[in-house]
């Protein structure tokens, strides 16, 4: 009763308007929490009538907008105070300046609480260290006004410092690219339009000078730095920063990259340098975009912008409003080579016009030039006119030492060049072994279902094996017996020692062999390899793209995809009749910056072998297949029996010496 009796208490007119004020806008899920963590009562406030007689007569009402600007109502208010004496009557619409007012022109943008409340999230985040956390405290921190725009201390003391002294170091470093580069290069960069000199000249340009007061400024009143008090440093930063950002920060690292690449070519460069200079570059601008460009942007969204956007949208969704406060225009701007639609269908058609349809054992270019190297490395073994079915065992039997069986072998029989190909790639694979490949990293590469690893690894059994152990066994059985005993090529062992050999041939190494079966029964392929004619294929395939790669990135030795060492020196583990003559064609004993015995040069020469082998197995119209192939092994001219052997040549270190002499004198004559 003595609750209901007592009279109700009230405000004074004006204390809601004046504690909203305080407390600056806040959204209703806001309110209801302040409200239950406070408590008390909700008190009405006093009617006050209005007094016309103090009115001014006939003056017009002026509304005036209170933006954000860090000050709190009792700031102003007690500022109004102070000046009082100093207003006039004709003073009444506003307030008069005071000489210790920092006067800024440029305001924050209004916006909602919930916006701000995100704002203050991000700037809280370790990544930026901008305003105070205060973990749950936060709310009542921010309910004075004079707090809400409130920046740490650490930040306007250490932070700014640091942010200026990477911007510096970036700024020198590419400031002295350009100081050595040489004359020529320095033209470039002040004429030429490719995007590393346009970004070099952009950044050439920048000056610390501004940035450098502005920090000073901001460290002199670290311990009282609102938001509105940062601003012309963050524009003054962003002014600059703003016209390299929207190359991408993995572009502006190639390009660096690039221009390391550009200068490193040029004599007398001191490339221990650039190479410094190219890892303080890389570093550098890391750090720009993450801890100034990334880490300063929920300022900037402060100041430019009236709602959140999150990192990196901010700086598409509101360029407008960004380009605005910094003042410059998107011709400022560098942007990434981008091609238009237009360009790119063209250029994708011509590409697809250019790109050869894949065909097993196609005779090109790469299959011409293969059987100019085997020439090269074997002269006058005759390579150069397989079509005439030369006989190679005179000549490969002194280097390879062919197993039992291949003496036998007749020149028009496809066998026979088919084995001497197996054997010289097999050499030039011993090379291959040790050059660090990654075909793995390359999806198109991964997907073919075979590996490089594994073909190179089973090769040699395809000789060892395949040949050697299982078809030469039977084809020395066979000739051994036909010299033996005039009638066991008629007979039934001898026919189905026959179909044999001649379905081995068509299942180990040439799959387009066609024969008159002597016997109905087919034998079953026994080999635990994968087809010869489908590794052809398949390492022919893999090492044209890695050929392609190459040659696209060989001017600045620039990395390739799927090798991961291709400008190293190749390495033999033994010296082989293959390593020996490629030494003597790519100057091995030269030093490393000017020789061509490397990895790339290897893969080349590999590719050119392998593409012949392929042609001739794989293509159905190589003259593998347009001889007789009843000539299956050598036959006598006397008597009509099986020939065992034949005269071997011991010229050929000879011919490989006069071949290399002439090619200099040609060189050198023209």
């Amino acid at each position: 009763m003595e609750n209901e009796n007592r009279p109700k208490r009230t405000l004074e007119p004006g204390t809601l308007d004046k504690t909203r004020k305080n407390i600056g806008p806040i959204d209703a899920n806001e309110a209801l929490f302040m409200q239950k963590k406070l408590g008390g009562e909700v008190l009405r406030e006093k009617l006050s009538p209005a007094d016309y007689s103090n009115m001014p007569a006939n003056r017009k009402r002026q509304d005036v907008v209170v933006k954000a600007s860090g000050r709190s109502a009792s700031d102003i208010s007690s500022q109004s105070a102070s000046f009082g004496s100093s207003f006039s009557s004709a003073a009444v619409g506003g307030i008069k300046a005071s000489t210790k007012k920092i006067r800024t022109d440029e305001d924050l943008p209004e916006i909602s609480a919930h916006d701000l409340k995100l704002m203050d999230k991000t700037m809280m985040a370790p990544g930026c260290d901008i305003k105070p956390d205060f973990g749950l405290f936060n709310f009542f921190y921010r309910m004075s006004a004079k707090n809400r725009e409130r920046v740490q201390k650490k930040f306007g003391e250490y932070i700014v410092r640091r942010h200026v002294d990477h911007i510096q170091s970036f700024i020198g470093t590419i400031k002295t690219f350009i100081q050595i580069s040489p004359d020529v290069y320095k033209a470039k960069i002040a004429t030429e339009t490719d995007l590393k000199f346009k970004f070099l000249r952009t950044v050439g340009k920048w000056t610390l000078r501004d940035i450098k007061i502005l920090a000073m400024d901001v460290e002199n009143a670290s311990d009282y730095l609102t938001v509105p008090m940062l601003i012309p440093f963050v524009r003054t930063v962003y002014r600059q920063l703003l016209t390299v950002y929207y190359i991408g920060e993995q572009q502006v690292s190639l390009l660096i990259k690039d221009i390391y690449t550009d200068l490193a070519e040029f004599p007398n460069a001191d490339k221990a340098k650039l190479q410094t200079l190219v890892k303080q570059g890389v570093t550098e601008w890391l750090y720009v975009h993450d801890q100034i460009i990334h880490g300063m942007y929920p300022l900037l969204m402060r100041m430019s912008s009236d709602e959140f956007v999150e990192f990196p949208d901010f700086f598409k969704v509101k360029i407008v409003e960004i380009l605005k406060f910094l003042g410059i225009s998107k011709f400022d701007l560098l942007l990434p080579e981008k091609k238009n639609k237009e360009k790119k269908q063209e250029e994708a058609q011509e590409k697809k016009k250019q790109e050869v349809q894949h065909v097993a054992g196609e005779k090109n270019e790469i299959v011409n030039m293969g059987l100019k190297i085997l020439d090269q490395l074997f002269p006058q073994a005759g390579f150069l006119h397989l079509e005439r079915h030369p006989d190679l065992f005179p000549y490969f039997n002194p280097i390879y030492n062919f197993e039992d069986g291949f003496n036998v072998i007749a020149p028009e029989n496809p066998l026979q060049v088919t084995i001497v190909l197996i054997l010289i790639i097999e050499d030039f694979l011993k090379g291959c072994r040790n050059i660090k490949f990654n075909i793995e990293a390359d999806e198109k590469l991964a997907a073919y279902p075979d590996k490089l690893d594994s073909a190179m690894e089973d090769w040699a059994s395809y000789y060892e094996d395949l040949f050697a152990k299982k078809l030469g066994d039977y084809l020395r059985s066979y000739v051994n017996s036909i010299y033996s005993q005039k009638e066991y090529a008629q007979s039934r062992f001898g026919k189905e020692n026959l179909n044999n050999i001649l379905w081995r041939i068509k299942f180990y190494f040439l799959p387009n062999y066609k024969f008159n079966a002597p016997v109905l029964q087919k034998p079953v392929n026994d080999s635990k390899y994968r087809p010869l004619a489908a590794r052809t294929d398949y390492m022919r395939s893999v090492l044209t793209t890695l050929v392609r790669r190459i040659d696209e990135n060989s001017a600045g030795k620039k990395t390739v995809l799927g090798v991961l060492n291709p400008w190293d020196r190749y390495t033999f583990d033994l010296p082989n009749a293959v390593s020996k003559r490629i030494d003597v064609l790519l100057g091995a004993k030269r030093d490393d910056d000017v020789t061509a015995a490397t990895n790339a040069n290897l893969i080349k020469y590999t590719l050119c072998t392998v593409s012949v082998l392929d042609w001739w197995i794989n293509n159905p119209s190589s003259p593998a297949y347009d001889a007789n192939c009843s000539n299956l092994y050598r036959i006598s001219e006397e008597d009509g029996g099986p020939l065992f052997s034949v005269p071997e040549r011991s010229d050929q270190n000879q011919l490989f010496a006069e071949g290399v002499k002439k090619a200099i004198e040609a060189k050198r004559s023209k």
